[in-house]
């Protein structure tokens, strides 16, 4: 039990310094600065996670395919400004998106499943959207900077539980939230599929999903302000 408190400790630690970083990269990439500056930043970061993790990644210690994985997925995520604007760039995401379930059914299969691999897929997804977002906003004639939220809420939501110290670090992960954050990055992917020529159309998708995610994300403010649920004795 005190290494899985010590894990989620390493965890939660790890976010914070991710989130920042992540944060700042990601202005300064809007601002006008090579996209390069996220991927070091992102790279970086997900290495300092592997090394702060290294023993704990799995339940009996070992990296684990399901864990590979993941992180060539992030790989593959952090490739994705560097590939042409338009169709390619989005069956490429989601290619990567559809592999998203992939790890945690190779982990389930082989016993290796735990705290860092969910971690470190929900890490990617999050990851995947910023990405996006970032591309739709660059792209000459993409969407106005309204489509930065989506991506930077995830971010912006460690920070302030990192501040703001609730009654609870984490939230618990919900169905509604999985699907809201699933078709929030499809409606993104979309838009990357439709540009340039009808981009126009599919920002009206991205823009209904993300008030359906700043939704989901004030809920998930709400619950962890809420009581916790009595743990039995």
């Amino acid at each position: 039990m005190d290494e899985e408190v010590d894990l989620q400790d390493a965890l939660i630690g790890w976010s914070i310094g991710h989130a920042a970083l992540l944060a700042c990269a990601a202005a300064a990439v809007a601002l006008g600065m090579p996209f390069a500056i996220l991927s070091a930043s992102a790279g970086l970061s997900f290495a300092a996670l592997l090394y702060r993790c290294r023993g704990r990644w799995t339940p009996r210690g070992r990296f684990g395919r399901a864990n590979a994985l993941t992180f060539a997925r992030i790989g593959g995520i952090l490739a994705l400004p560097w590939l042409p604007a338009g169709p390619l760039v989005a069956i490429v995401a989601l290619c990567l998106f559809a592999l998203d379930g992939a790890d945690g059914w190779i982990a389930r299969r082989a016993g290796l499943a735990g705290a860092f691999g969910a971690f470190a897929d929900k890490e990617g997804d999050a990851l995947l959207v910023l990405v996006l977002c970032l591309l739709l906003y660059r792209l000459p004639g993409g969407l106005g900077a309204w489509v930065l939220v989506p991506g930077l809420l995830r971010y912006a939501f460690v920070l302030f539980v990192a501040l703001a110290r609730p009654p609870q670090r984490q939230e618990a992960r919900t169905a509604k939230g999985a699907w809201i954050a699933g078709l929030m990055t499809l409606s993104l992917i979309a838009a990357a599929a439709a540009y340039p020529a009808h981009v126009s159309y599919a920002s009206w998708l991205v823009a209904a999903m993300t008030v359906a995610l700043c939704y989901s994300f004030a809920e998930s403010t709400y619950r962890i302000y809420s009581p916790a649920a009595p743990q039995p004795e």
